[in-house]
């Protein structure tokens, strides 16, 4: 780009504006004291200028240029600039050939529109989003067992989906305790701002925008609640009716639809959303093996007409039919496995006072199906509550707790009931002297998503105290230990306390500790649970069917004197066991992840990408006059759109704007408080569509000295459809392919000539020649001078 002008410019002057092309060639109108005033004939604008730090350059127009009609006439493509030897800083040409290369990156042989998000990378979650987007329309079924990161699969697709212009209109469902979640996940991994539309959201837009407007028109990228669906159909209708381009329903085996039936509330509701959406995904722990019929249903949600009949899918079962491509099933063991499990059984001494009260709940009246339930309930809160401040449970909490806390290790704590985690949380806050965390169902979704981030932050509390609500949808992988107050009846409600913290991104084992009872009802249960070995395996998905284990439990409970016959359980439980392993479908579905394809699939992860975002970024936010600072050595920087910027705009992110991040992915894991630069950010996006659309960098004069040889021809880009190529002409216009290796070896000495220096016979003439006989969709050339 020509230096600005160091005298004083005069009417009648031709100038252009560098920064804003778009304006057209100028005329100089008045001149004189501290201001100019110029006329953009193109833009029909007239703007004033201060007359020392104006950024004007003098134009030349080209001999013969008609008087009168210049402006009509003046061409400001980048060949008719290359050819008067307007040139733009090499800096500036540069950062832009670095920006094609990143974008040529991004793309990674298609997984580059998936290496954006704030996540660890794992080959398996890599392979489902692929295999998804890979289908048009996409409607998938994730069906992960639990740990195996199936929202980051379903933000995945989202993300390649919103990015490559697939989905614009996006609607997650979730149930209630979830959506705050949802929101975090998307905006701190994968830079998605969405709307949670809930109650006082939608009297928002009635309000802002009047009664007849649908607030997910006004908010098209947004999160409701389940709950809030099924509770109110006109909500339910207005999803309907705004017909998202991505339906997303986390939590699908809540959708229930039994035959000869329409389906509950919530399966009626999501069916109808389902319907008017191109692209869907449901996301469940249920497998094929543990509920076909429930599998059947969530399958026929997203292709009705290929999943028709349950007869139909019964028989393709049984004759070993591949599903058609739109399931994914990834078991722990087609990823290698977790870290162990390690059971800390602690033995309880006697306790009479919860005995006296077994005893007395027990002897209640049960001659009916009504009193049974009643008096079942009513043990299970006895087994669960503490027995009072010198419960044996609490007393060995409370002298762990202070050695834990010692060594900074996260403890969480699981109890049945809201009133003994009132109850807990009091009493070892008074043993421990250290404030308690806690996750119930009664905390606004805000307050739980803020108790989790407290937990999970160094100096937070050490310990956590959460009802069942904590056992579903949540991730903490990073407490050392999960505590289980109470023993659910139930190995399927045990199995999904432990999956909060027996995940896969987890490096180190997971301790479990449990309570024995010194005898009793509850002692058999422990019993039973051990002998099922879930403390030390996980049920998987072939368990999730074993409802018979409760079953027994409340048959044991119903007869007089409760006596569990766990020997008979557990055999009974080995044979179903076998029975499902015999029925096993994984290999039904279609191009299934397996643990050979990790190595394939983690080789195409180019693993330049973070260096060349950071090259890109950083070189492109110092050219445009944003504040670049260093902070922590390489791996954060912070950068801010300040007033001295050069750019007037940048597309999302509004001047003024700062950001503190990194651009290391395994930095940007470890510390979610701070923006991860990478693809989908704001400002990585904003930066890429300025450098290609742009004015900046797309033409330069250079010299290559030391190259071996002379020469003296032009270099350029050329938009092909989706790609970008580069070609080389010498002024004879023969293509020089030779060439190209040198003119954009990013690591090679080039020397940038200012264009009054630039003095090869006939210049102008030679080049339009050249590109006269080469045409294209030029991006970006360079006059490229090869010295000896």
């Amino acid at each position: 780009m020509p230096e600005p002008t160091t005298h004083p410019l005069k009417p009648g002057d031709k100038v252009l504006h560098p920064f804003n092309r778009e304006l057209g060639p100028g005329v100089v109108e008045q001149a004189g004291g501290r201001r100019l005033t110029v006329l953009f004939p193109t833009a029909d604008v007239t703007l004033t200028f201060a007359a020392e730090t104006h950024p004007l350059v003098p134009l030349t127009l080209q001999p013969g240029a008609d008087p009168e009609h210049w402006a009509d006439e003046f061409q400001d493509d980048v060949v008719a600039r290359l050819a008067r030897r307007d040139a733009d800083e090499l800096a500036a040409f540069r950062n832009r050939l670095d920006a094609t290369r990143l974008r040529e990156l991004r793309e990674a042989d298609g997984l580059g529109s998936f290496l954006g998000g704030r996540i660890e990378l794992f080959p398996h979650q890599l392979h489902v989003a692929e295999r998804a987007t890979q289908a048009d329309p996409v409607r998938w079924l994730l069906a992960d067992e639990v740990g195996l990161g199936k929202t980051v699969e379903a933000c995945l697709i989202l993300n390649r989906l919103v990015n490559t212009g697939r989905a614009e209109r996006v609607l997650v469902v979730a149930p209630r305790s979830l959506v705050v979640q949802w929101l975090g996940e998307l905006w701190r991994k994968f830079h998605q701002v969405f709307v949670l539309v809930d109650r006082d959201r939608r009297e928002d837009v009635r309000r802002e925008n009047g009664p007849g407007f649908n607030p997910f028109d006004v908010h098209p990228r947004a999160i409701v609640a389940l709950e809030d669906l099924v509770a109110e159909p006109a909500v339910a209708r207005l999803a309907e009716q705004a017909r998202p381009d991505l339906l997303v329903v986390d939590e699908a085996h809540r959708l229930r639809r039994r035959r000869g039936t329409e389906g509950s509330p919530e399966y009626r509701t999501v069916a109808a959303i389902a319907k008017t959406a191109r692209h869907a995904l449901l996301l469940s722990a249920t497998p094929l093996e543990a509920d076909a019929h429930g599998f059947f249903r969530l399958l026929e949600l997203l292709h009705p007409a290929r999943y028709d009949s349950w007869d139909e899918f019964q028989r393709r079962l049984e004759a070993g039919e591949p599903l058609h491509p739109c399931t994914s099933s990834t078991t722990r063991d087609d990823v290698g496995g977790f870290p162990p499990r390690l059971p800390v059984p602690v033995d309880l001494e006697e306790d009479p006072l919860r005995q006296e009260r077994e005893r007395e709940t027990l002897s209640g009246p049960a001659d009916n199906e009504a009193q049974r339930r009643e008096r079942s309930t009513l043990f299970a809160k006895v087994l669960s509550a503490p027995s009072g401040p010198d419960d044996p449970r609490t007393l060995w909490l409370g002298r762990e707790a202070k050695r834990w806390d010692r060594r900074g290790e996260k403890s969480l704590v699981f109890v049945a009931e809201r009133e003994s985690l009132i109850a807990l949380k009091k009493e070892l806050e008074f043993r421990t002297s250290r404030r308690i965390g806690v996750f119930h169902e009664d905390l606004s979704p805000a307050q739980r998503d803020l108790e989790v981030a407290r937990f999970a932050e160094e100096g937070g509390p050490n310990l956590l105290i959460a009802t069942e609500s904590g056992g579903e949808g949540r991730n903490f992988q990073f407490a050392k230990r999960i505590v289980m107050y109470d023993l659910p009846w139930d190995p399927v409600v045990v199995e999904q306390r432990i999956g909060r913290l027996d995940r896969i991104s987890r490096r180190g084992p997971v301790e479990i500790v449990y309570f024995r009872p010194a005898g009793g009802f509850g002692a058999d249960v422990v019993r039973l649970h051990e002998a099922l070995g879930i403390f030390r395996e996980p049920l998987g998905g072939l368990d999730r069917a074993l409802g018979h284990v409760v079953e027994a439990v409340q048959r044991a409970l119903d007869a007089a004197g409760g006596n569990l016959d766990v020997e008979s359980v557990v055999h009974e439980t080995r044979e179903l066991r076998e029975k499902v392993r015999r029925a096993v479908y994984h290999h039904l579905h279609a191009d299934r992840y397996r643990p050979e394809l990790a190595e394939s699939i983690l080789a195409r992860v180019p693993e330049e990408l973070e260096f060349w975002t950071r090259r890109v970024v950083l070189e492109a936010c110092r050219q445009f006059g944003f504040e670049v600072e260093g902070k922590g050595g390489a791996a954060r920087w912070y950068l801010e759109f300040g007033g001295e910027a050069t750019v007037e705009s940048l597309h999302g992110v509004p001047a003024g704007t700062r950001f503190l991040g990194t651009f290391d992915r395994a930095e940007a894991v470890a510390q979610e408080a701070i923006d991860f630069f990478s693809t989908g950010h704001p400002l990585v996006e904003a930066v890429l569509d300025e450098l290609a659309d742009g004015p900046r960098g797309r033409v330069t004069l250079i010299r290559l000295p030391e190259a071996g040889f002379d020469g003296t021809g032009v270099v350029a880009l050329r938009k092909d459809g989706p790609r970008t190529i580069r070609e080389a002409f010498d002024l004879e216009g023969r293509a020089r392919p030779e060439w190209i290796p040198l003119a954009f070896d990013t690591k090679r000495k080039l020397v940038e000539v200012p264009g009054p220096l630039w003095d090869v016979p006939d210049w102008s003439d030679r080049v339009g020649r050249v590109f006269r006989d080469h045409p294209g969709e030029w991006l970006a050339v360079a006059g490229i001078r090869f010295e000896a």
